[in-house]
């Protein structure tokens, strides 16, 4: 619309292409590492980082998220809900109750598993869990702190973050891509709320991750 001049601008985004389709990747205002390049590389293993308390403070907190960068996770065995424990643990995060956002109850903490298409770009592998069907989703999704990890590593390293704040886009978005499901096997009874992997196209997370 604008001409070549505006083609990678807000004014006419450049379209991508992702696992065979054309779209455009979001930016909503959000927080995020430095990268050297764009898509991002999987980065160089990371000690496990030890802080012992729960930070006081958001800056505290994004700071011990970027000491994740790295880290590899390792094997999860059969419980989905292990690399979230696992990641609160490392942060210092005290995990109180599931209606509640995980941090002090103002910063949600949720990680998304990653891989690369044949082009080279990151993609959210599958819908992240957000809740029990009986807590509101809206409420823990105020802030939240995306964590992402690489899916079909073995190590599952920890790829980046991004830290999110309410916008009426972004409740616009968690509105449409919010959804129910059973959690757990064939005879689960219980169900837990969902987050589409669409979201992420146009929250501002694959923009982050690819460029």
């Amino acid at each position: 619309a604008g001409g070549e001049a505006f083609v990678g601008t807000a004014l006419q985004p450049e379209p991508r292409i992702l696992r065979g389709k054309l779209v455009h990747f979001g930016a909503e205002p959000a927080i995020e590492p430095a990268a050297a390049d764009l898509p991002r590389a999987i980065p160089p293993p990371a000690p496990v980082p030890r802080f012992g308390s729960e930070p006081d403070t958001l800056e505290e907190l994004l700071d011990r998220a970027s000491a994740l960068v790295g880290v590899r996770l390792g094997d999860r065995g059969r419980d989905k809900g292990a690399y979230g424990t696992l990641i609160a643990s490392v942060l210092g995060v005290r995990e109180d109750g599931f209606s509640e956002p995980d941090w002090r109850g103002e910063v949600e903490i949720k990680t998304v598993p990653v891989v690369r298409d044949a082009g080279g770009l990151w993609w959210v592998k599958e819908d992240p869990a957000v809740s029990m069907e009986t807590a509101r989703p809206l409420a823990k999704l105020v802030r939240v702190l995306w964590i992402t990890r690489v899916a079909d590593d073995d190590g599952s390293p920890v790829l980046s973050w991004l830290y999110q704040e309410h916008s009426p886009r972004l409740r616009q978005l968690f509105e449409r891509d919010l959804h129910t499901r059973p959690k757990g096997g064939a005879g689960a009874t219980t169900r837990g709320w969902y987050l589409h992997k669409r979201f992420f196209i146009d929250s501002g997370l694959l923009r982050s991750l690819n460029g």
